[in-house]
């Protein structure tokens, strides 16, 4: 049975800022809007480079990568966010891929990572994994 109760705003939310790094506008798009519902201030890149130059300007508590980005992958835009000084260590981060690829998984946990497939994961998981790392 599928849980169709809209996603609820949640003041805690609204001190924390979640980066969505993914070059499907049309996912973008989604995770942004229901995030937003949910209360969550969002900034969007549609690159791996606009994810870093993001992401240094912004400095998220949340960032939600896609792995297959233009001009970088999402593991190339942690790599070169540790080159350029930042600290790493202040966001959670979470991978997305639309396949299971044994390798990502476990380069993704060697990054601290959790890794999701999108298509095995709702906008409303989504939000209850960012609260879970947030603010629970």
């Amino acid at each position: 049975m599928s849980d169709t109760t809209p996603i609820q705003n949640n003041p805690h939310r609204n001190k924390f800022q979640v980066l969505i790094a993914e070059d499907d506008i049309s996912i973008s798009n989604l995770l942004r809007m229901q995030l937003e519902l949910a209360g969550y201030k969002v900034v969007v890149a549609n690159s791996g480079n606009s994810a870093v130059e993001l992401t240094l300007q912004n400095k998220p508590n949340f960032i939600i990568m896609d792995i297959s980005m233009p001009e970088l992958n999402g593991f190339e835009v942690i790599d070169k966010l540790k080159t350029s000084g930042f600290d790493t260590n202040s966001f959670k981060l979470v991978f997305l891929s639309n396949s299971s690829t044994p390798g990502d998984i476990e380069k993704s946990h060697d990054y601290g990572a959790e890794y999701k497939i999108k298509a095995e994961l709702s906008p409303k998981e989504l939000i209850s994994f960012i609260d879970s790392k947030l603010i629970d």
